[in-house]
């Protein structure tokens, strides 16, 4: 008798020929089911001598001649950590991830696999029943899980999916499997700087970190500026009117609702070019008060926008915060020595 497992795997792996006879020798009697007993497929014993048969190439369990191990006894799963989110899809549906299922050996009867979503209002799965045969268990079955996408701010949520094998086949290995999936949300807030700037911001970049350090801007996340710029290189929702071509570092996301500060009001959500059509369900703001946005109402780029944000000598374009029509991307020019808000979008 060889004295650990170990050893006995060190011996196998130089001398598999007698894999046969010395993994047997090593095994206690399979005549009564023990915690040690290698061919009670319950135990220990037999998981460690199963992943020992695997890992030197033997494909027969001793105890079991007439049955095929390929891998880890009972149902297996490519990989248990998912992470998904709302965008990326469509109005419905966000990002999916297919993951594989597959047997480690040959059942004695059918396998049934049942899929269990913890929230099906977040994710749901491609099929929620699998059956592994004996003409079929060898061959791996695919399970595509999608995130869905709702209009609610709700953050990164955590859904679980258990995988709940059973079987009239008393000898296979019956345990259940969980997926963790991460569902990252979509759905943000909108909102007007706080206090009034001249139309000199410092370019794109400078709105941008104006709107970064704003009390507002939710803790760990960014906030950039929806604006656009006369130069048409920096920051761009649509080169064509309403159509959200060419966009360049635009900040509002495909399919996403956007939401006033108190995250209760929805704003609207954006088409699939990642546009608001107007009119809007809430203006962005409760008050009126002009915001620069050097943006034309059909969502192109006004040729006003003090010089890309930089010259308070010039004129700039501006929207009015409290319309729910097209004004509130643009209505008229402003002298860029006037002090006026802008719009910050959450990333």
């Amino acid at each position: 008798m060889i004295e650990s497992k170990w050893n006995l795997f060190i011996f196998l792996k130089k001398n598999q020929i007698f894999f046969s006879t010395l993994l047997l020798l090593s095994l206690l009697s399979c005549e009564n089911e023990t915690f040690n007993n290698a061919c009670d497929t319950k135990s220990k014993s037999y998981f460690e001598t199963s992943i020992l048969a695997a890992s030197i190439g033997e494909k027969r369990h001793p105890c079991y001649p007439d049955f095929t191990i390929v891998n880890q006894p009972g149902l297996n799963v490519t990989s248990q950590i998912l992470a998904l989110t709302e965008a990326g899809g469509n109005v419905s549906i966000g990002t999916s991830s297919t993951v594989q299922l597959f047997l480690g050996s040959e059942p004695k009867e059918n396998v049934n696999v049942q899929v269990i979503v913890s929230n099906g209002s977040y994710v749901t799965p491609s099929q929620t029943f699998f059956t592994f045969t004996k003409s079929n268990w060898s061959l791996s079955q695919n399970l595509t899980l999608t995130a869905m996408n709702d209009t609610i701010i709700n953050g990164t949520r955590t859904v679980s999916v258990r995988l709940v094998p059973s079987s009239n086949d008393s000898s296979f290995r019956l345990e259940e499997i969980m997926i963790q999936i991460e569902v990252s949300d979509n759905d943000k807030i909108i909102f007007p700087t706080t206090v009034g700037q001249i139309g000199a911001l410092g370019g794109i970049s400078g709105a941008d970190s104006l709107c970064q350090a704003n009390v507002n801007c939710p803790v760990g996340k960014i906030c950039k500026a929806m604006m656009g710029d006369s130069s048409f290189l920096l920051r761009r929702a649509s080169i064509s009117a309403n159509i959200g071509d060419s966009q360049i570092d635009w900040v509002l996301k495909p399919y996403a609702s956007y939401y006033r500060l108190n995250r209760t009001d929805l704003i609207g959500t954006t088409t699939g070019a990642s546009l608001f059509t107007f009119n809007l369900t809430f203006a962005i703001s409760g008050t009126s008060s002009t915001a620069w946005t050097g943006l034309n109402p059909d969502w192109t780029n006004n040729a006003n926008s003090c010089t890309g944000w930089t010259v308070s000598g010039v004129s700039g374009y501006g929207g009015d915060t409290g319309s729910n029509t097209s004004s509130a991307l643009g209505f008229n020019s402003f002298s860029c020595g006037s002090a006026l808000v802008h719009y910050c979008v959450e990333q």
